[in-house]
């Protein structure tokens, strides 16, 4: 009976640390910016390093005491980050360091990022994505006027006059890719979550255009 009472009393004792174990999986970002809301790894997924990686590359850079926009060349032409990672990564370097609140970027203004993955080659989705007449089924009411794009990369354009929209793509193997988007220059954060919510919506949306297309072909 003691030898039962005292497992008992181990695995009682078990409870609490298994409970807080869940609890820090689970934990959202802490408010002043760490950890970031991007998982480790997807980043290191994405860009071959994880967090910490990136960050002792940015403290050797001193990138506190540089313009954003240098941080984010650098981290591309030196390090090899993709370039809306490369964004991302300074911005969440920022955050961590204190410099800016959540979703901040220069300048004071905001920015929203969304990505999907969808089940398509990548040329399949960057083109029903940027075709005008596909746009039409899936974007968001506002207008956007495109100022550049490079086929099966980026796409990039003013939105809704004040705001800038670019998307990313890239393949996640032959019949699978992703389209990655940022709108930024928001002009407060209580446009971000309305902004996020529009535009997850729009990628439902966008993803329900591609399966249709393809239902045709068949």
């Amino acid at each position: 009976m003691a030898g039962r009472g005292q497992a008992g009393a181990r695995r009682a004792a078990k409870q609490p640390l298994a409970k807080k174990r869940r609890a820090r999986k689970t934990a959202p970002p802490a408010a002043d910016g760490w950890p970031p809301a991007i998982g480790e790894a997807k980043v290191k997924a994405a860009t071959g390093r994880g967090w910490m990686g990136w960050f002792v590359i940015l403290n050797t850079m001193k990138a506190t005491s540089l313009p954003h926009k240098e941080v984010a060349k650098r981290l591309r032409a030196e390090h090899g980050a993709p370039d809306w990672w490369a964004q991302t990564i300074a911005v969440a370097y920022e955050r961590a360091r204190g410099g800016r609140k959540a979703n901040e970027r220069a300048g004071g203004t905001f920015a929203v990022n969304v990505t999907k993955v969808m089940p398509v080659s990548l040329p399949k989705l960057f083109a029903a994505a940027t075709d005008p007449r596909t746009r039409k089924s899936w974007f968001p009411p506002g207008a956007f006027e495109e100022t550049s794009k490079t086929d099966n990369k980026y796409w990039r354009g003013r939105w809704k006059k004040d705001s800038k929209l670019e998307f990313g793509f890239n393949a996640k193997g032959s019949a699978k890719s992703q389209i990655a988007l940022e709108i930024s220059k928001l002009a407060s954060a209580d446009d971000v979550e309305k902004t996020r919510a529009a535009w997850k919506k729009a990628m439902e949306k966008l993803q329900s255009v591609l399966q249709s297309s393809g239902s045709r072909t068949k």
